[in-house]
């Protein structure tokens, strides 16, 4: 029942509806499986420290968290500087070929085995669309979050005036994630300007 409420309607031409505000996920902090496999294979067992700055505006921290081993093997741990922690289990799935298998990391919101985790929805008490609440980390369909490519946004808002004159620019292009930039120690992120060392 509530995956039926939090689908995306569609319209005429199967456009997407804009039920909610439009955020999409290459603008949230994300970590990817890939990212939590790395720290658990890392042979020092330490604690890696993921940094979002804002690259585009004035280069602000926008989230930080401390990721690491969950004390059991299939947890990990991502703690947030208000103290704030989250747990995540881990799931192995079997690659289709060469006996390979992957890393997933399961949505505690639905149950389901992800790529991608996301710590940010769009704050739907205030109405307004460029406000965000943190969440607990969740898959992008939890947390609502829609791909840029969704319901035409790479077309460009000017595509129909650029036909009419005769000639077409082409899609926009995607946007990458908005991907952490990752420490492992407290002096490395010192060098980076993140954080100061205590002496």
């Amino acid at each position: 029942m509530e995956q039926r409420e939090r689908r995306q309607g569609r319209g005429r031409h199967q456009h997407f509806l804009g039920f909610w505000a439009r955020l999409n996920c290459e603008d949230m902090p994300v970590i990817p499986a890939w990212l939590v496999r790395s720290n658990l294979d890392d042979p020092r067992r330490i604690h890696y420290l993921l940094v979002w700055k804002d690259e585009r505006h004035d280069g602000e921290i926008k989230e930080v968290v401390r990721l690491a081993d969950g004390g059991f093997p299939d947890l990990v741990e991502l703690k947030r500087t208000d103290e704030s922690t989250a747990v995540l289990r881990i799931v192995w799935r079997m690659l289709p070929r060469n006996g390979g298998r992957a890393l997933f990391l399961l949505c505690p919101h639905c149950d389901t085995p992800r790529r991608f985790v996301y710590g940010w929805e769009w704050d739907s008490f205030t109405g307004r669309s460029n406000t965000v609440n943190r969440i607990p980390w969740r898959c992008r369909s939890c947390a609502r979050l829609r791909y840029s490519s969704e319901g035409g946004h790479l077309c460009g808002g000017r595509r129909w005036l650029a036909r009419f004159m005769g000639f077409d620019p082409g899609n926009l292009p995607r946007p990458d994630l908005w991907l952490p930039y990752v420490f492992t120690s407290p002096e490395e992120a010192a060098e980076a300007g993140v954080c100061a060392v205590n002496s």
